[in-house]
């Protein structure tokens, strides 16, 4: 049975009669005053970006919800610091549906952005944060170990992806097909449990992992699935020299930038979150891997990703006297990797092909996800209070 979803954590299609009033009646600023204090801004999808394009808030806690009243021209809402880093996102947004995320933010001014992948025209929004800093005072131990541990396991899988990368691009170079095959999903594996992180460095992740839909008029397409269109349409790795010597370019400088990079805790929850919501609004339907059809590989690796920050944050839930939060989500962590075991194979992939599950299988899976997505959401702002 699936577990019926919070309102307001990830709306559905049926409710977007009633998202479109709401959203309207409270967009901008709203001091919400509720448990663990902070401020809630509401903004709106709509076809020329975010509404409204300027937002304020005082520092401290402040959780972002979007919705998106029937837009097909933006879907995803995204908030940058003044380097372009991506400090919270949610992606998939389409009409009807809306979705938060929670930071602890500085004075200072951010971008807000509302667009599509690929697409420029879309001007950006700001929020605009006012105020003394955060108190920094006593740090959590737990957060702060969290932080610690999931930045290492974050670098460990950056390493493992520089060096899966490399293999995979010396196959292509000697011109190995079945060998460059079968190395494709498992060198992906590294890169889908981190790719929340991988994300926040702007056009690193459009580079590596963009799909032919996500490239803009004019860009050139690169990454994993320009080579994976060559290797199973064309059937050959003739071409593929220059696309594996830019991958292994890009991957070394997302392994350069991840050794640098200042995550807090809630962009570990809202990342665990963000992992499964790619799965189940978009990947779901095989359009991620469409060529060679190693999807399951990749859910793996979001899941896996997924579960590790949450297992990081576990110490510091229950400080705060979230254990009930705690069962409710172990379960169904384990009821969706139940449900990718049974799709394991004896392969160099170490799973079925895609293309084998039926539409029941994958809206059995997607289910899955969504019941496990909808309390991890509460997370972030648990951790936050």
């Amino acid at each position: 049975m699936t577990p019926t979803p919070r309102p307001g954590v990830r709306t559905l299609a049926l409710a977007a009669a009633a998202v479109a009033t709401l959203g309207l009646a409270a967009c901008g600023g709203d001091d919400d005053g509720g448990a663990g204090g902070g401020t809630t801004l509401k903004v709106e999808l709509t076809d020329a970006g975010c509404t409204p394009t300027t937002l304020k808030a005082p520092a401290g806690k402040v959780v972002l919800e979007a919705s998106n009243p029937g837009t097909s021209k933006t879907t995803e809402v995204e908030l940058k610091n003044r380097d372009g880093i991506i400090l919270g996102e949610r992606e998939n947004l389409t009409p009807g549906l809306s979705g938060d995320f929670s930071l602890k933010l500085d004075p200072g001014e951010y971008v807000v952005y509302c667009a599509v992948p690929g697409d420029t025209a879309r001007k950006p929004g700001k929020l605009v944060v006012t105020g003394a800093p955060a108190k920094k005072g006593p740090t959590d131990p737990a957060l702060t170990k969290a932080v610690r541990q999931y930045n290492a396991y974050v670098q460990a899988q950056s390493d493992e992806l520089v060096k899966r990368t490399n293999r995979f691009a010396a196959a292509l170079r000697a011109g190995d097909l079945q060998r460059a095959k079968d190395l494709f999903g498992p060198a992906r594996l590294p890169y889908e449990r981190i790719e929340p992180v991988a994300e926040s460095f702007g056009d690193l992740d459009p580079k590596i992992d963009a799909r032919v839909n996500d490239v803009g008029e004019g860009d050139e397409w690169t990454g994993f699935h320009r080579i994976e269109q060559i290797l199973w349409k064309d059937g050959t790795t003739k071409g593929t020299r220059k696309y594996a010597d830019q991958l292994v370019a890009d991957v070394g400088t997302l392994d350069g930038k991840i050794r640098d990079i200042d995550l807090q805790a809630a962009q570990l929850a809202n990342g665990a979150v963000e992992l499964l919501n790619e799965v189940s609004a978009g990947k779901i339907t095989g359009e991620e891997d469409r060529y060679s059809h190693t999807d399951l590989s990749d859910f793996q690796g979001n899941l896996e990703g997924s579960r590790k920050a949450f297992e990081l944050l576990k110490p510091a839930l229950r400080a705060r006297k979230q254990q009930a939060l705690i069962d409710e989500i172990e379960p169904r962590f384990a009821d969706v990797q139940k449900g990718l075991d049974a799709y394991r194979r004896d392969t160099p992939l170490g799973f079925a092909l895609y293309d084998e599950l039926t539409a029941k299988d994958r809206r059995t899976f997607a289910a899955q996800i969504n019941a496990l997505a909808d309390p991890l959401s509460l997370v972030a702002g648990k951790v936050l209070e």
